[in-house]
């Protein structure tokens, strides 16, 4: 088990040659993988793919897209994830957490662990 700030969870991602290491707002309302600031294609480099995503308002927007992996060391977990950057915030959704024990603890902390 480990502990990070609420409602925030430390990732490391690798997309081809690219790696960095995030602090991702979990969002258990967002059912794809990781979302990462639409600057993040200039760090990356060429999509994989765009695909077409409806945002809050509504509206249809097109996304860039990679296939990359997230580790989190602590834990000794790795998954296969689709990246898409869009908007202005790192966010990690439920293709992640829901390979990950999560424990909100009244506002002051999340404890992840392995299922």
């Amino acid at each position: 088990m480990h502990s990070y700030e609420y409602p925030y969870i430390d990732l490391s991602i690798s997309v081809d040659k690219y790696k960095a290491n995030v602090h991702a707002y979990i969002d258990t309302g967002f059912e794809g993988y990781i979302v990462l600031p639409e600057d993040y294609v200039d760090k990356i480099g060429k999509p994989s793919f765009i695909s077409n995503w409806e945002v809050a308002d509504g509206t249809i927007v097109a996304a860039a897209e990679y296939i990359g992996t997230i580790i989190i060391p602590d834990l000794e977990f790795t998954l296969m994830a689709r990246f898409t950057c869009l908007g202005n915030e790192i966010l990690v959704g439920r293709g992640v957490i829901d390979h990950l024990l999560l424990i909100f603890d009244r506002g002051q902390q999340v404890t992840v662990d392995n299922i």
